[in-house]
């Protein structure tokens, strides 16, 4: 008869050692949150105590930026920034690709990013601080870039990080009016490889023997002692994390133009392309390992694609190409071959177009693959080299500009002159409004941009 109220005695017991435990733990424990406000052990709210800052950031750069080298991207500092410290992030890193594309395609790179339902990015949200890391693939059209976001976000903290690799032969390119640019624009700049404070003076070339690094330098890179390693990816997010927290950042920070904006589109990491191929050409899967797609160019007959341009006015047209040469010194090393390119308004243009490149009536005259005596009227030369001889041993992408297009439909032509082991690879078109609207020709994109 005694045995139900033993039961219930036990189960009593047992309850109040829980509560017994448990208040004892939360006696340990300073704070807690509920409901979005800090209090003490008591129930107390904190005064003074604000919710750590959730900032928009958008991250640009090369392969680095991307998270290439390592076994997990999400172990790159964009991602680190949104993980470990809840910032809103948009990353935009293009493989093997300096600052040239998004300094013309900026507009378009967020569009994408729009479109896609797993970003974050939200167009009518300023960003509140944007990151640059261009110093290993090139920073042609940088001021352009800088240019146009400043328009676009008024009130955003620049920061430029300055990459180096344990593998190239200067390590990177010259930074220093780069990162002055983004000095001049209130900007800060971090400095891999300085593990002190993260906006102190650091001279990689000066501080560190790159053909026999310390074993605390040689973690912060990946195997291919190229790419940054997880630690050095990590030791990147945390400085920019001390820059950013040492900043103060306005309540509604303003949005500003795009003026007009760009069309561009690449289709270097998905292979999609609005390009109609006509003949001559296909898309490929190039690289399967890194799943890099290009249009590859028939390399006897040339390519003839389709390009409809919906704006109101001629604009200026550009490509982007795969680049690679074996040896630095010689330019007959290139991987791709010389090519002439041509745009018209018809079919049968284009066809007349492509006998005259074929049968050598193109009027082009070269002493070699570098010295053009005389242009060819109407069409563009590419050397199907980069322009800057420092990268010809890279497996990089190039733009340059091919014409113009006309509102609506056009045809474009590309002619190889020579074989080589690889055909020409288009990995994306530009058409840039706002560039010509800020000034920046085509001639004067690459007279400003010499310095690079």
């Amino acid at each position: 008869m005694n045995l139900p109220k033993r039961k219930i005695s036990m189960r009593f017991v047992s309850f109040l050692c829980i509560v017994i435990y448990y208040t004892t733990a939360l006696k340990n424990v300073n704070t807690f949150k509920m409901d979005d406000r800090q209090l003490s052990e008591n129930g107390e709210e904190i005064e003074n105590w604000e919710d750590p800052l959730k900032l928009r950031i958008l991250t640009l750069g090369g392969s680095v930026t991307w998270g290439a080298g390592i076994d997990e991207r999400t172990n790159a500092y964009p991602f680190l920034l949104a993980i470990d410290h809840d910032h809103i992030v948009t990353n935009v890193g293009i493989r093997a690709t300096g600052s040239d594309y998004p300094a013309q395609c900026i507009s378009s790179m967020l569009r994408n990013k729009e479109a896609d339902e797993s970003s974050p990015y939200d167009p009518d949200e300023p960003f509140d601080v944007i990151t640059f890391e261009f110093s290993i693939n090139g920073m042609q059209g940088f001021p352009l870039l800088i240019e146009r976001l400043r328009e676009r976000y008024p009130d955003a903290l620049f920061i430029y990080i300055d990459m180096f690799s344990l593998m190239t032969p200067n390590g990177a390119f010259d930074s220093r009016e780069s990162r002055e640019l983004v000095k001049k624009h209130g900007g800060l700049v971090y400095r891999f490889g300085n593990t002190g404070d993260a906006t102190a003076e650091f001279n990689f070339r000066e501080d560190i023997d790159r053909s026999n690094p310390t074993e605390e330098v040689r973690k912060l890179f990946a195997n291919d002692k190229h790419h940054a390693s997880s630690d050095g990816h990590r030791v990147t997010s945390e400085k920019i994390i001390e820059i950013i927290d040492s900043h103060e950042y306005p309540s509604d920070p303003k949005l500003g133009s795009w003026l007009g904006g760009d069309s561009c589109t690449s289709w270097y990491e998905n292979g999609e392309t609005p390009l109609q191929i006509v003949e001559g050409g296909e898309m490929k899967e190039w690289d399967e390992k890194n799943h890099k797609f290009g249009i590859e160019v028939n390399q006897q007959d040339g390519l003839i694609v389709k390009y409809n341009h919906d704006g109101e006015n001629e604009a200026a047209l550009n490509l982007q190409y795969m680049t690679k040469a074996v040896y630095k010194a010689d330019p007959y090393s290139s991987k791709y071959p010389p090519v002439l390119i041509t745009t018209k308004q018809s079919e049968e243009e284009i066809r007349e177009a492509k006998t005259e490149a074929k049968t050598d009536q193109s009027g082009l005259v070269r002493l070699d693959v570098l010295k053009v005596v005389e242009n060819a009227k109407g069409w563009a030369y590419l050397t199907g080299l980069h322009n800057k001889r420092a990268m010809w041993p890279f497996h990089v992408t190039e733009v340059s500009n091919v014409g113009s297009v006309k509102p609506g439909l056009n045809f474009i032509y590309i002619f190889p002159l020579e074989e080589r082991p690889n055909p020409f690879r288009v990995t994306a078109t530009i058409v840039c409004e706002a560039c010509t609207k800020l000034g920046w020709t085509d001639d004067i994109f690459w007279q400003k941009s010499s310095w690079l």
